[in-house]
């Protein structure tokens, strides 16, 4: 009874070695003492413990507490130095009241044999420290088969042992960060849609460029996918130098002159004009134009804009002198005879003299809008804006002469000196609404832009006409001052308002190139329109009463017309011309 219980116990122990064995996963590994050697063999033993032999020879100096953990084999590679018959011997082998079990196998020394690898991974180390094992203990002759006691093996860590099947996932390297688009930014190409920047390969790299401005803060693309050197747009300015054209103003006739010893009237044969009609006044301005713009958040869904221009002051004037031209004469229609007369300025025998007539002129507006975005993306833009306009345009028209008697002059003494001056000065001031669209398409570092407005309001016109006129005789201490002059006298002398509703529509393109992803100089082309302005020239009335002017004729009676008046006759005012330009933004 005793020896078939030892059978059992034998091949039951058996088994379990050769599932040790012949497992395909790894499998809790076989626990030697390592005080066995590769030669050893059963034999009794006043110990009744069970132990199982080494596979590997283990050297003498390896301490007791030392253990070898054998690995799990599949069966396809099991070693070939196993005997398969020292295991069925081991199973028969009858055991005695004192002989142990140990002598179930017959393994001789295991030579280093290189086992293929069951796939793509390493096989880890077969040899690791564990602490000392736990004896199990035998079966006395006399007592029942007592339950196998299991002792857990010790296992390396799941790091440690790499799963045979599951494929080992590796890390891939992060991608440059020049190719990293950070969220939220547009991806760049044609239309801000898909695609990606161009990728320079060259033996050169890096570049000119980026070895002067290493870290890509000033110089660089304007459609650079580069968040640190992306301009957000928010903020933008505009300073302009303007070259514009304005039309003149229109004056009737002003100056005369008689070829065949006449007084120079017009209609009368030998008259030529000197000045007039037609305009006045040169037309090239000069000035500056300053437009800033926000966005209140980085998409540029809303913002403000605005701008301010001037063209400068200018003067122009025109002079006429007895010396080159003896006869001066102003002509003006006097209902008193009624025809044409004049008053003469310059006549062989009468007097001398000169004549001139200066013009000056002025113009400036701004605005301010609320815009909002229609369309952004890296290489296009439109907007619409709605907002208030103001312009203001200022100008003035005189009329001098300066005259000296000679003996021929039956109303004044030799020598007398006469100075007379008329002037006519307007005022306009637009203020109204306006509505906008602007657009600007990019190509690269080239771009096109242009901006379309028209506003409606009214414009608030003023009017002042002035005139006079002094005498100084010969002996006299002070002259004599007279109000009025030839054209500005009598009913007109004053100051005169009206409102009229006005048009103002304005168009800009320009043209530009990017410089750096933060400022681009441009050129363009701008025209203003504006409609019903009060000019100058325009308010002179020529029907004169000459009652009504200083020291008339004498003997000339009063027509009955109460002229010359104001006549706030309407013109308009077009400027355009080119204009050259930086932006900057930011």
């Amino acid at each position: 009874m005793k020896r078939y219980r030892m059978k059992a116990a034998g091949i039951g122990m058996a088994l379990w070695v050769g599932s040790l064995h012949g497992a395909d996963a790894p499998r809790p590994p076989a626990i030697l003492p390592a005080t066995m050697r590769a030669d050893w063999t059963p034999s009794p033993t006043p110990s009744d413990t069970l132990w199982l032999p080494a596979r590997s020879p283990v050297p003498a100096s390896v301490p007791t507490s030392t253990v070898t953990v054998v690995p799990a084999i599949a069966p396809d590679r099991v070693p070939t130095h196993v005997n398969p018959a020292s295991i069925a011997e081991a199973v028969e082998a009858p055991v005695g009241p004192r002989r142990a079990a140990t002598s179930m196998l017959n393994v001789g020394p295991l030579p280093e044999i290189p086992l293929p690898s069951p796939g793509p991974f390493p096989i880890p180390s077969a040899s690791v420290a564990l602490p000392e094992m736990t004896a199990i203990p035998s079966v006395q002759p006399k007592d029942p088969l007592p339950a196998p006691r299991t002792v857990p093996p010790a296992i390396p860590p799941a790091k440690d042992i790499p799963d045979p099947v599951r494929p080992v996932e590796r890390e891939l390297p992060t991608a440059p960060p020049e190719l990293m688009v950070p969220a939220g930014t547009p991806v760049p190409g044609k239309h801000g849609t898909f695609g990606s920047q161009t990728i320079r390969i060259s033996q050169d790299y890096p570049s000119v460029r980026e070895l002067l401005d290493h870290d890509g803060s000033w110089w660089g693309s304007r459609d650079s996918g580069d968040a640190a050197t992306a301009a957000t747009d928010r903020l933008e300015l505009h300073a302009e130098f303007l070259l514009w054209w304005m039309n003149s103003q229109n004056i009737p006739v002003l100056a005369t002159t008689s070829a065949n010893g006449g007084f120079g009237f017009l209609g009368d044969s030998g008259t030529r004009t000197l000045l007039g009609p037609g305009g006045f006044g040169d037309t090239l301005r000069t000035g500056l134009r300053l437009r800033a713009g926000y966005w209140f958040d980085d998409c540029g869904s809303c913002g403000l804009d605005g701008s301010f221009f001037f063209l400068g002051k200018r003067t122009t004037s025109k002079s006429f002198d007895s010396g080159a031209t003896p006869t001066i004469t102003r002509p003006i229609f006097a209902p008193n005879f009624p025809g044409e007369f004049g008053e003469v300025v310059a006549m062989p025998g009468l007097s001398t003299g000169t004549l001139t007539v200066e013009s000056t002129s002025s113009l400036h507006g701004f605005d301010a809008n609320v815009r909002r975005a229609l369309c952004k993306t890296c290489d296009y833009r439109s907007e619409i804006f709605a907002g208030y306009r103001f312009l203001g345009l200022n100008e003035s028209l005189s009329v001098s002469e300066s005259i000296t008697a000679l003996p021929a002059n039956a109303n004044d003494p030799e020598g007398t000196r006469i100075a007379v001056r008329d002037q006519f000065q307007t005022r306009n001031r637009f203020n109204g609404g306006q509505v906008g669209y602007a657009a600007e398409r990019i190509w690269s570092r080239v771009s096109l832009e242009g901006r379309a407005s028209v506003a409606l309001g009214n414009t608030s016109q003023s009017l002042d006409i002035s005139g006079s006129q002094t005498r100084l005789r010969p002996g006299m201490a002070a002259p004599d001052t007279f109000t009025g002059g030839l054209l500005a006298t009598g009913p007109n002398l004053g100051h005169f308002t009206r409102d009229r509703f006005s048009v103002v529509p304005e168009l800009t393109l320009n043209a530009g190139f990017w410089v750096t992803p933060v400022l681009k100089a441009y050129v363009g082309y701008n025209f203003i329109y504006w409609s019903n302005v009060l000019r100058p020239g325009d308010q002179i009335d020529r029907t004169v009463d000459v009652t009504f002017v200083p020291n008339p004729p004498p003997g000339v009676p009063f027509s009955g017309q109460n002229r010359p008046q104001p006549t706030f006759q309407q013109s308009h005012l077009y400027v355009n011309g080119i204009q050259f330009g930086l932006m900057g933004r930011w």
